[in-house]
């Protein structure tokens, strides 16, 4: 599996969103991007994940744009986000195309440390009344993040669950 390093050119990719139309990698040259490769919202660490991102998505816009990518199908991301103010990209990756993007960026099997980590979320999760809904994507997958430069470098580079400080702090400090 290709591993997506820091220095690395981001690979391009160009995917239908839910809720702004096509968007294309390559459009965001000049621009930081935050790229947040996620599981599915049927998943309630997935649910608290997006959550934050909401929370900080105004913060993080002052420094990068954002684009979510989901495992969930078309029409289950676009219900999940339907009642939230999401101005980002949300960007399906089908099981049809066999996920591409995320093989592309090297985002596979989470590990151990990952799945303690996922487990710990969970518990918050529940505590917070998020409940597990369908099944979609892959149960195994890690999610992962990655902001790229104005000119297609990678200069963050981020597998395993969600850590919206760390990466802010990695933003505020550029």
């Amino acid at each position: 599996m290709v591993r997506v390093s820091i220095g690395d050119y981001a690979p391009g990719f160009t995917l239908e969103s839910v809720n702004m139309g096509t968007v294309s990698l390559s459009s965001y040259k000049g621009e930081r991007v935050v790229i947040i490769f996620s599981r599915y919202f049927g998943c309630p660490v997935c649910q608290l994940d997006f959550d934050e991102v909401l929370e900080y998505k105004d913060r993080i816009g002052e420094y990068a744009e954002i684009i979510y990518l989901t495992q969930s199908n078309p029409e289950s991301a676009l219900s999940y986000i339907k009642d939230y103010e999401v101005d980002f990209p949300v960007v399906p990756v089908s099981k049809d195309g066999d996920y591409g993007v995320y093989r592309e960026y090297g985002v596979g099997n989470f590990g151990i440390g990952t799945t303690i980590e996922i487990l710990r979320r969970a518990s918050k999760a529940r505590k917070m009344g998020k409940v597990h809904g369908a099944y979609e994507g892959l149960e195994t997958q890690s999610p992962a993040d990655f902001v790229v430069d104005g000119e297609g470098r990678v200069i963050w580079a981020h597998k395993g669950v969600l850590d919206i400080k760390k990466m802010l702090g990695f933003l505020e400090s550029l």
